[in-house]
């Protein structure tokens, strides 16, 4: 296996889904826990829709997907006064808004319709090192600050009516929580793409809650989830000329079967 990894774009390949893997990995739990797993669907496209614009606009990707997925995460935080009008409806209209515009904005750039399948399921294989430095600076400080911040976060996350007692403004604490998920989104989907982003936020999490119901173990084992389908995807990929996001994909749903399946005969 480690023949495969020889390659200097192996290697930064493989960097970058290790690092988007651990990042969305930690931060997926608390997407699950908080169950907003559509509302990480939902920036994730919207993600994909700046990135669709930035190509017919030939401007930075990265620019205009953050400044899109920044525009969703506050309007998606808000909460609507009229109960006509769920949370969960604009969320929903979110998505399917951004899903058109995304393949809209892609089929009148000048790169053309080949470049879709790049901005919904990735190419991990074309990262360039200085894209890998900018993920691990700002997928370091966003887990360190959620480390730094965790009584705020979870105090919201669990009980809100408690948290506003001990002085702590449990919307604002939500509102900073997607603001740095959507960070980590639209930076990660420049990387891996909307398929394997919105697995890696999911599926570990998932796998990790199977196995165990202590916070810092699932915590450890999503990430651990992550960091092996990795391996083993890219691996896989290159072994078998496959793409390298739907992989890895596979891998992570692979190894969530297997962690159901112990749970059942355990």
């Amino acid at each position: 296996m480690v023949s495969v990894f020889k390659s200097s774009f192996l290697q930064t390949a493989l960097i970058a889904s290790l690092l988007v893997g651990a990042v969305c990995a930690y931060l997926g739990v608390y997407v699950v826990l908080r169950r907003i797993v559509f509302v990480g669907a939902a920036l994730a496209q919207v993600s994909s829709a700046g990135v669709g614009l930035a190509m017919l606009l030939n401007r930075s990707p990265l620019l205009v997907s953050l400044l899109f997925t920044l525009g969703g995460v506050a309007a998606f935080s808000v909460k609507s006064r009229d109960r006509r009008i769920t949370q969960e409806s604009i969320i929903g209209i979110g998505y399917a808004v951004a899903s058109a515009l995304a393949v809209l904005f892609v089929a009148k750039s000048a790169q053309g319709e080949a470049h879709m399948l790049d901005v919904l399921s990735g190419n991990i294989l074309t990262v360039t090192p200085c894209e890998v430095w900018w993920m691990a600076g700002i997928g370091l400080a966003a887990v360190m600050l959620h480390v730094l911040l965790s009584k705020q976060f979870l105090f919201s996350m669990f009980d809100s009516e408690t948290a506003q007692a001990s002085g702590i403004r449990a919307g604002w604490w939500d509102l900073f929580f997607f603001l740095v998920l959507g960070i980590i989104i639209s930076l990660a989907i420049r990387l891996a793409g909307t398929l394997l982003v919105f697995a890696f936020l999911v599926v570990p999490a998932v796998t990790g809650l199977l196995l165990s119901q202590r916070l810092g173990r699932v915590c450890t084992i999503a990430v651990s989830v992550s960091v092996l389908a990795s391996i083993l995807g890219l691996y896989m990929s290159v072994r078998m000329d496959l793409p390298s996001g739907p992989s890895i994909a596979a891998v992570l749903f692979a190894m969530l079967v297997i962690a159901w399946v112990g749970t059942k005969i355990r």
